[in-house]
């Protein structure tokens, strides 16, 4: 991985500063959603919709993965 502009040896310094804060900042978001979710009496709890929303959506990354390398097959 490279950053033009930047060398090798500050890339990893460069990306801590905002690699803590992303992380941070997702965890509160889902943190937020998942309760948001339980209290308004959502299907299910809101940390299951949350995981079934993630396994689809990489069960769509994947599909469009293959489909990219011309693989014509079903994941299911």
């Amino acid at each position: 991985m490279s950053i033009e502009g930047q060398r090798e040896e500050s890339l990893k310094r460069y990306l801590s500063r905002y690699i803590k804060t992303a992380a941070t900042l997702g965890g509160v978001f889902i943190g937020a959603l998942s309760i948001f979710a339980d209290l308004m009496g959502a299907i299910g709890s809101g940390t299951g919709i949350i995981l079934a929303v993630t396994i689809i959506f990489q069960y769509f990354e994947q599909f469009a993965k293959e489909k990219e390398r011309g693989v014509d097959t079903l994941i299911f």
